[in-house]
């Protein structure tokens, strides 16, 4: 997003660049047009001193030098024009490369928010599956507790029962220490050894 702004900047930068050139050649073009009225105003005006001056050569001759720098006034000008104009061309140039880079940063910017926003789709898809599966997990555990709970009631009465079963055969037997974590082992009762 940054590179974006800063492209921007630039973009902009060189469109004020290039207004710019654009006010400088319009400028140079009216010293131009300026120039060149005053070189013919001034040919015209060398024209009438040769037809009125004929014997006077020096100061004609002086004339004829500074015409001769204003035309080389003028061709510098016009070669200033003709440079600030490939300038012109130039910046043009770059201005559309920037803005063809912008458009392209542009259409992957958008590329990226879609991708971004089937992401965003998929996580809440998948955010609802998680929570239906941790609420099926939790009804598991629950019924898993609820079985064990009665596995283990059923366990304690089956227990009980085989134990008045036992003391019913065997009238004199002392059952005081048996519970159902013991078991019988070589006629004694011992700890049951859950690791069985």
């Amino acid at each position: 997003m940054q590179a974006l702004q800063a492209l921007k900047r630039e973009v902009a930068s060189l469109k004020e660049e290039k207004l710019k050139l654009e006010d400088a050649y319009k400028a140079s073009l009216a010293e131009t047009r300026e120039a060149e009225e005053a070189v013919n105003m001034r040919w015209h005006e060398a024209d009438q001193k040769c037809a009125d001056l004929l014997g006077s050569m020096i100061p004609l001759q002086a004339e004829v030098t500074k015409l001769k720098e204003v035309a080389e006034n003028f061709k510098a000008l016009e070669d200033r024009c003709v440079s600030q104009e490939a300038k012109l061309v130039e910046t043009e140039g770059e201005l559309a490369a920037k803005i063809e880079a912008l458009n392209l940063l542009q259409a992957e910017n958008g590329t990226l928010q879609a991708d971004f926003n089937k992401l965003r789709v998929e996580k809440e898809f998948l955010d609802k599956q998680l929570a239906t599966q941790n609420s099926k997990i939790e009804e598991l555990e629950k019924s898993n507790k609820e079985l064990l709970d009665d596995m283990a009631g059923t366990f304690d009465e089956g227990f009980k029962e085989d134990l008045a079963q036992a003391t019913c055969e065997n009238p004199g037997i002392d059952t005081s220490n048996c519970d159902p974590g013991n078991q019988i082992v070589d006629g004694k009762v011992v700890p049951l050894d859950l690791g069985e």
